[in-house]
């Protein structure tokens, strides 16, 4: 063991998520896919993603660009005034449903702002609890 003053080097802190910074898109994925990557991985903490959060982001962006694709076609029978035909309607049924699927993938991330809010009711409640102690260890107040 050094005795002494510990250098500068030795006082580094490392990050706490074990990522590797911003991780550019797979060049398997299209134009719009890599685009969608980009933003999705520049609106997160740097180091935010690790291999596991990468997988989980391809998934994502697949959907967020089939989402994309729909929303094209959503406009273009809007414009030819077909919004209330069947085809319409089946297309913004399957927008919906792909629609949610990147909602929650973004939230499986804590991609969005809402993900990394600590509820109301939640707050003061870990404001008040006693430190020192693992989460199995405090007992209900209630």
């Amino acid at each position: 063991m050094a005795r002494g003053r510990k250098s500068g080097a030795s006082l580094t802190v490392l990050p706490a998520v074990p990522g590797q910074g911003r991780p550019e898109p797979p060049e398997a994925l299209d134009t719009l896919e890599k685009r969608i990557w980009r933003d999705v991985v520049d609106a997160l903490p740097p180091f935010w993603l690790d291999l596991a959060g990468q997988l989980v982001l391809r998934r994502l962006v697949a959907q967020a660009a089939i989402a994309e694709r729909r929303e094209v076609q959503l406009r273009e029978l809007r414009a030819l005034d077909a919004d209330s035909s069947e085809d319409a309607t089946a297309l913004a049924t399957i927008h919906a449903a792909t629609a949610k699927t990147v909602a929650y993938l973004l939230s499986q991330l804590r991609a969005t702002p809402r993900s990394r809010m600590v509820s109301r009711e939640a707050g003061p409640k870990v404001e008040q609890s006693p430190r020192g102690f693992k989460p199995w260890e405090i007992r209900s107040r209630a």
